[in-house]
């Protein structure tokens, strides 16, 4: 179990030392469009849908270890087939097979961890250990998004390939982990699917948590769109090539790390409700201001709504966890992030048109505009449904 701890260390910081991480929207124009790529993208994060549930219940009940092997050894030959297409529907077959192998490691490895402590009667140290992963991811990213733009100015192909080399690698390390005998809890499919729908019921209990929800929702979807489509868009916008693009990627992981650390420290000073604020200010400006600025101030905005977004995770979570039952809780986070990702898988295929036939700043100065509303009409619509139901509270008292 020792040693499951050790292998979880090198498995964390292999699994996001994904070199395409900065480079992948170069590779993918050199063969289509902004369109088809929106198509991609719709395609990849409806699959991640569709395979998560299987693939979760699959580690439950054949073990974590099978799931984390398959996952890397999978991902590693998606790797080599990306360095070799050049035909759309192909690319469609690589990002489904893409999805699959993510959703065989998701939620795999923090499982077989906490167990791993477990058998030794040592679950008060999961948090410092899940925080160190962390940790260790987040050098990953920075590493590989620097390294990846340079592999691929010198040949476009390498990323891949050296991706592909290593998840066959790490697939070979992972086969030296041992599955642990305690197995918190034995799932079956009914279990599973209603577990999803209590996240809905949860995240919808009242007025007050609903409309916290459909925040988290807006503010979430807008940072993913940022991170799916249009950072690298926008970067490539400015003049940036690979080398650019990585480096200022690069500088975005290594300052959300650093921001990560210090965020106990703001929330107790500015609170939640603040940090939420600020936070969507910086989402939100980043859009609105991007089509008016040159490479040196793009760059900085880009590096903000990068580095914010580390602030709105956990005060997305501080908050929800707070708000939610035990017995719901990562089924209830799981869901809301699954609801901020909903709005790119519907939209992405426009999203991408809309970039071919303007830019990707044009897009972003959209993008913001929409949330402004969205969370605006959101403000009018449960003020007054909280307000209407504190007015019929005081009847019904008065009676």
């Amino acid at each position: 179990m020792k040693n499951n701890i050790r292998l979880a260390y090198i498995l964390s910081l292999v699994s996001e030392l994904y070199f395409p991480i900065s480079i992948w929207l170069f590779y993918y124009l050199r063969y289509l469009t902004f369109s088809e790529i929106g198509i991609l993208t719709a395609v990849k994060l409806l699959s991640s849908i569709i395979f998560e549930v299987p693939t979760g219940v699959f580690a439950d009940k054949a073990g974590r270890k099978k799931a984390i092997v398959i996952s890397f050894f999978l991902y590693g030959l998606v790797m080599f087939g990306f360095a070799g297409v050049s035909v759309f529907w192909m690319f469609i077959v690589l990002d489904i097979f893409k999805a699959l192998s993510s959703a065989f490691y998701s939620g795999s490895m923090e499982a077989l961890v906490y167990d791993s402590l477990k058998e030794n009667g040592e679950t008060d140290q999961y948090d410092k250990i899940v925080a160190n992963m962390e940790s260790i991811a987040w050098i990953g990213l920075f590493v590989s998004s620097i390294l990846g733009g340079f592999l691929y100015y010198f040949w476009f192909r390498s990323p891949y390939l050296v991706q592909g080399t290593l998840y066959i690698i790490s697939g070979i390390i992972a086969l030296g982990l041992v599955e642990p005998k305690i197995d918190s809890k034995k799932y079956s499919w009914n279990d599973v699917w209603k577990g999803n729908f209590s996240g809905f019921s949860e995240l919808f209990a009242n007025n007050k948590i609903a409309q916290l929800t459909v925040v988290f929702v807006i503010l979430g979807a807008g940072y993913f769109v940022a991170s799916e489509l249009m950072g690298i868009s926008q970067a490539r916008e400015y003049g940036m090539d690979s080398r650019g693009a990585g480096i200022l990627f690069g500088v975005g992981y290594i300052v959300s790390a650093l921001i990560s650390q210090f965020y106990p420290v703001l929330r107790k000073k500015l609170g939640g409700k603040n940090l939420l604020y600020i936070v969507a200010a910086i989402l939100i400006g980043s859009f609105l201001v991007a089509r008016w600025v040159g490479i040196a101030m793009g760059s900085i905005l880009i590096v903000s709504r990068i580095s914010s977004s580390t602030t709105f995770r956990n005060t997305r979570s501080s908050v929800i966890n707070k708000l939610i039952g035990s017995k719901a809780r990562a089924t209830s986070i799981s869901t809301l992030v699954l609801l901020s990702q909903l709005p790119m898988a519907i939209m992405a295929y426009f999203l991408g048109d809309y970039i071919d036939k303007h830019s990707p700043n044009m897009l972003a100065w959209l993008v913001g505009w929409v949330m402004i509303i969205a969370l605006v009409l959101q403000w009018i619509y449960f003020r007054t449904r909280i307000k209407y139901e504190s007015n019929n509270a005081m009847v019904r008292n008065t009676s």
